[in-house]
Order: C-alpha cells, then structure tokens, then sequence
C-alpha cells in the first residue's frame, strides 16, 4: 500500500516535528459521493468540512490527539481505502 521508505521517512520527520502525546492535524479532500465512506472510517472523530468551488470534492479537516507517528500512520492508511482519497 505505502512504499516503505516513504512511511520510515513520514515517520521520522513526525518524530522529529512532534512530542507525543499530540494534538495532530489531518487533512483530507475526498469525492463528495466517497464522503459517507470516510465518515464511517473516522467514527465519531470531530470534523470540520468545507466543500470545493465546484462541489465535486469535499475537504475535511480533523485534529485528534495521538499518542506516536504510529498512530498517525496508521490512521493514514485506514482512510487510504477511501478511492480518490487525497491526504494532505
């Protein structure tokens, strides 16, 4: 799913950026209609949301507190399942 290199390096800058436990922002645009899907993979998570000029897409943002760049990447992988998800 994630190139290896590319999580160990993710993964050493959140260290690096980041003393856990933290408040970390996530950031996600997604297809309107593949919305619901990535609802239903972030549970009852606060979000705000806020959709593109066009409408097609929808941006969300979620802060949520984490307790290691584990968590973060985990969660990054979990909402990869989403098609046409783009996480920033």
């Amino acid at each position: 799913m994630f190139d290896p290199k590319s999580v160990e390096s993710f993964k050493s800058s959140l260290d690096h950026n980041y003393e856990w436990p933290a408040l970390f922002p996530f950031k996600f645009i997604v297809p309107k209609e593949r919305s619901e899907q990535l609802l239903e993979l972030l549970g009852d998570a606060t979000l705000s949301s806020r959709p593109s000029s066009n409408g097609r897409f929808i941006a969300y943002t979620m802060e949520k507190e984490v307790s290691s760049s584990d968590e973060v990447i985990a969660i990054y992988s979990q909402v990869s399942e989403v098609p046409g998800i783009i996480t920033l």
